[in-house]
């Protein structure tokens, strides 16, 4: 087996999300061309995490915080994983912000801010 850097796989990747359906170029506010998860994609998405979690025995979130740091090994699962959690999650927070009610997330990566510690107090009066 040939060795191929992160870039190769991530570009394969995404032309397989592509082909298959799963996501869709779409022109952004700032003149940049974004992928967005398709009704399909997102549930395929779902089963599909659930199943590499299962299969390589790892949390999704927990890859996706790796890429995010730029300490996960080139490795084609663990990689498509963490990406998939990445995207999932990217288009939930989307969709959200645009008013959409969704049902519970297969999985959530914690913004930077609840990583720090700065996680609004539930019991806090408002």
């Amino acid at each position: 087996m040939e060795l191929r850097n992160k870039e190769e796989l991530r570009s394969e990747i995404l032309q397989y999300w592509l082909r298959s359906a799963w996501v869709y170029p779409t022109q952004g506010p700032d003149d940049r061309t974004y992928l967005r998860l398709t009704p399909g994609g997102r549930l395929k998405m779902r089963r599909r995490i659930s199943e590499l979690e299962r299969d390589l025995g790892v949390e999704g979130a927990e890859l996706a915080r790796q890429e995010q740091a730029g300490t996960l090994p080139v490795e084609r699962d663990r990689l498509e994983l963490a990406m998939m959690v990445q995207a999932y999650d990217s288009e939930r927070r989307f969709m959200q912000s645009q008013g959409a009610t969704l049902g519970t997330p297969a999985v959530t990566l914690e913004s930077q801010e609840e990583e720090a510690g700065e996680r609004p107090d539930p019991d806090a009066a408002t």
